[in-house]
């Protein structure tokens, strides 16, 4: 994930488990929580303001869906598909999800929701 002048967000790589795409670090800490939301409190990393802006939007996006809906959301997307090779919904899996993938996938939905805005 990078923002939008292509700096990268975070150095972790996802893995394409079956639930959806994981940072194996962040789901050993929050794991507890399960299906949850996550009640911790989280200080704001010391990082740019541009990487910042872009982290907001995404939680201001996102952050309003539990993991039921991310996890259908992320099973019909490309990054995810590629890198679980056709390996049914249910199998487990440990694949890296190429941040290529990723890079690629995401600024085809920019594009197009900016197409919209325009349009």
């Amino acid at each position: 994930m990078a923002t939008h002048n292509g700096a990268k967000l975070f150095d972790e790589d996802f893995e394409a488990w079956t639930f959806g795409p994981v940072i194996r670090n962040l789901y050993n800490e929050y794991k507890h929580y399960a299906w949850e939301r996550i009640e911790d409190e989280v200080e704001s990393p010391d990082i740019e303001a541009e990487k910042f802006d872009c982290l907001k939007t995404i939680v201001e996006s996102y952050g309003r869906y539990d993991g039921a809906a991310l996890m259908t959301m992320t099973h019909r997307e490309e990054p995810w598909l590629k890198a679980r090779k056709g390996l049914p919904e249910i199998e487990g899996s440990n694949q890296l999800i190429v941040k290529d993938s990723m890079k690629t996938f995401f600024e085809r939905k920019l594009a197009a929701y900016r197409d919209l805005q325009y349009d």
